[in-house]
């Protein structure tokens, strides 16, 4: 019985002991106002403000060395987060967290309105980045942008317009779910849109300057069939006969009077 004690006895520290390294957990939905983690903690978890609607700032200390997956989701009021100065890891401009170097994007607060410009320094986007930031209308990419991850604007339920920089190679799953986009210019570069990037859209139109089809992934727009795809002339019969570009139920040449100015 002494051994079994002394073994629950260490499961029980080595389930703290992880607890202390990933973060504590937070549950409680009734946070408001401005919101301090604790300093000495040094990893924000998944989830770990979760629709608390009520938060308007966070303050994040010098010894978070990990931030989790979703973890201001739906906290629209959520307009500034800081970090503290002193922290190896993360910085925070206007409100924004990046990397310390400020070449990668992490996170931004859900409250934020109008239109973002993407700072030239940062060339690489988390995954959810602006996961249900729904108040924003516009994203401003800069060049030197290679991918759209996973999930970087999905829930961003007002955001009608986004420039697709030169360079662009690839646009993750789920990249635009959710938003109301009308309108896609690809640039040239364009290799790869994964799985369902632009499903539940307001698509109307997507303009591309190829005349070879690139790859697409399963169900990467919703509405295919009303919504018009144009291409090059040259090109027209390549993307009709591909098996999943020719599901476009309208493919003109890019002299269209629907077409906008490619960038």
């Amino acid at each position: 019985m002494r051994y079994i004690l002394l073994a629950f006895t260490f499961l029980m520290f080595l389930s703290m002991k992880a607890q202390d390294e990933v973060g504590v957990s937070i549950d409680d939905s009734t946070l408001s106002g401005d919101v301090i983690i604790p300093d000495g903690q040094t990893a924000i978890p998944d989830s770990a403000y979760y629709k608390n609607t009520e938060i308007t700032s966070l303050t994040i200390p010098a010894s978070v060395e990990k931030i989790g997956d979703n973890v201001i989701d739906h906290c629209f009021k959520l307009v500034y987060i800081t970090v503290d100065a002193e922290n190896p890891n993360f910085k925070s401009v206007g409100g924004v967290v990046y990397s310390k170097d400020g070449k990668t994007l992490i996170l931004c607060p859900p409250g934020k309105t109008g239109e973002f410009v993407i700072p030239a320094q940062a060339t690489t986007i988390a995954p959810y980045a602006f996961r249900t930031c729904k108040k924003l209308t516009s994203i401003v990419l800069p060049d030197g942008i290679a991918e759209i991850p996973d999930g970087a604007f999905m829930g961003c339920w007002g955001l009608e317009k986004v420039n697709l920089p030169q360079g662009l190679k690839r646009i993750g799953k789920h990249a635009f779910d959710g938003t109301i986009v009308q309108k896609m210019n690809m640039p040239t570069t364009m290799e790869y849109i994964d799985d369902e990037a632009f499903v539940n859209t307001s698509l109307v139109e997507v303009n591309l300057r190829v005349t070879q089809p690139f790859e697409l992934g399963e169900d990467v727009f919703s509405e295919i069939h009303v919504t018009r795809l144009n291409v090059p002339a040259a090109g027209l019969q390549n993307f009709k006969k591909h098996p999943k570009w020719g599901k476009f139920g309208r493919i003109t040449p890019t002299h269209s009077y629907w077409t906008v100015k490619l960038p």
